[in-house]
């Protein structure tokens, strides 16, 4: 069972980036539906993962998983910023006026999506540290905050997984 604990973060971490290839291939009108269905079961499987998944010491725990996540969506998202700016950029163009807000539209869905599912671990993970005493009551809500807006979640990540690593107070 704790093999297929840990297969969850990693399959989150590859998802955005199969949905690229979702949308490249030849099918897509069969392929993106497909796609879309699987996607709200690995989300909610790590919803349900990151609020379960038992906390250890050796580093395979919510923080871990928390900052492993985040980082390696760092490209997917600046791939998603730069598909945006050229989408406004496309308005200019008349036939474009009314597709790319329609398709800013689903990238904003997608990204705040993988967003607050990706910060579940970091919000399991800040409540977690606060009842083992690793982190002050302000300090936990101060890090829910920050995984709930993009950037910040990042931050926020690495900063919980160096705390996490700390012994607890007496």
């Amino acid at each position: 069972m704790n093999e297929i604990r840990k297969t969850g973060p990693v399959i989150l971490m590859v998802w955005p980036y199969l949905s690229v290839l979702a949308l490249f291939l030849p099918g897509y009108r069969v392929t993106l539906p497909i796609y879309i269905f699987f996607t709200l079961i690995v989300y909610a499987f790590n919803i349900w993962n990151a609020w379960t998944y038992p906390y250890a010491e050796s580093g395979q725990s919510p923080v871990f998983w928390n900052m492993a996540v985040k980082l390696v969506h760092i490209p997917f998202y600046t791939g998603v910023f730069a598909m945006g700016c050229l989408l406004l950029l496309a308005m200019a163009v008349p036939a474009f006026l009314l597709v790319s807000p329609v398709l800013l539209a689903a990238l904003a869905l997608e990204d705040v999506c993988l967003l607050l599912t990706s910060s579940m671990y970091g919000i399991s993970a800040a409540v977690r540290l606060r009842q083992k005493g690793l982190i002050s009551s302000r300090s936990a809500i101060l890090h829910i905050l920050m995984h709930l807006f993009f950037v910040t979640d990042v931050v926020s990540a690495v900063c919980l997984y160096r705390q996490g690593r700390k012994r607890p107070r007496p």
